[in-house]
């Protein structure tokens, strides 16, 4: 309500502009209000955040978090223009590059071998920030999603692949009231459930899940969240994602290819919840 209360002192009209500084949250927080105020006025995304430039920057989803669960409540609504400068990302603790690379790497499992064969290749100058390693992942990531977003704006079909590693990492946030993990540690535990449950239903080799595993540990990120498998599954109900009462994953079948399915059992879910990544 302090947003829209700062619309009114400066007396915003449907002519006035919204601009996003900051990451992912502050984007989404700036897009909603732009979305709902007046029913809807201009801004613009800088995104400064690795995860933003490369993810929620890009593709209009506005959404604010509520306690049952993540982005509940939001809108789609384009920004006029987004700009990114690589440059913002020297500024930025360590770990706010290592979670944003999570949504670079998500972005070769469901689209680009390409692209998680050069950060398999690539990390450590990755990580160094080397503005050439930094340009070629957040310039393909952003055509990618682009192309994703340009087919299927509202998410009725394939934008829906987007959401690799986020069914689980959404209900892992939720669950830890989104204090415990960054975004990106939750979705990429998520991913290495999901690439599990596509070994466990036969649809990938291991590779699959082991290449995956091998960057995460590369990484440094947590691999485990002491949650119970039960109160996960729970919570996944809840998401947005989930049709009819049935819940829906995003499953890799190689690098590069994923598929939709609504054919996770609860007790594959149980086995692969129960899972040691260790």
């Amino acid at each position: 309500m302090i947003l829209y209360e700062a619309c009114f002192d400066h007396k915003l009209d449907r002519s006035s502009l919204i601009v996003a500084l900051g990451g992912g949250v502050v984007g989404d927080m700036s897009g909603f209000v732009a979305a709902t105020f007046m029913r809807g006025i201009p801004f613009i995304q800088i995104p400064t955040s690795l995860l933003a430039q490369v993810d929620s920057s890009i593709g209009g989803k506005v959404a604010v978090n509520h306690c049952k669960g993540k982005n509940m409540i939001g809108s789609f609504y384009q920004p006029i223009a987004v700009f990114i400068d690589t440059e913002t990302l020297s500024t930025l603790p360590a770990i706010e590059l290592v979670t944003g690379l999570v949504e670079v790497i998500k972005y070769g499992v469901i689209k680009d071998a390409e692209l998680f064969e050069y950060i398999e290749k690539s990390l450590y100058d990755i990580l160094q920030l080397d503005q050439k390693a930094l340009l070629k992942i957040i310039a393909t990531s952003c055509q990618i999603k682009a192309d994703i977003v340009a087919e299927d704006e509202k998410e009725k079909h394939v934008r829906a692949i987007l959401n690799y590693g986020h069914t689980i990492g959404h209900a892992i946030e939720a669950l830890t009231h989104y204090k415990k993990y960054r975004h990106g540690e939750a979705v990429a535990i998520g991913m290495l459930y999901a690439a599990r449950i596509a070994v466990e239903m036969g649809l990938t080799g291991n590779t699959v899940f082991e290449r995956q595993l091998s960057l995460v540990k590369r990484l440094g990120l947590p691999l485990s969240t002491g949650l119970k498998p039960k109160d996960i599954i729970q919570t996944l109900y809840l998401d947005k994602k989930a049709m009819s009462g049935k819940l829906r994953f995003v499953l890799p079948t190689g690098i590069g290819e994923v598929i939709i399915s609504d054919q996770v059992t609860e007790e594959i879910l149980s086995r692969v919840l129960t899972s040691n990544f260790v």
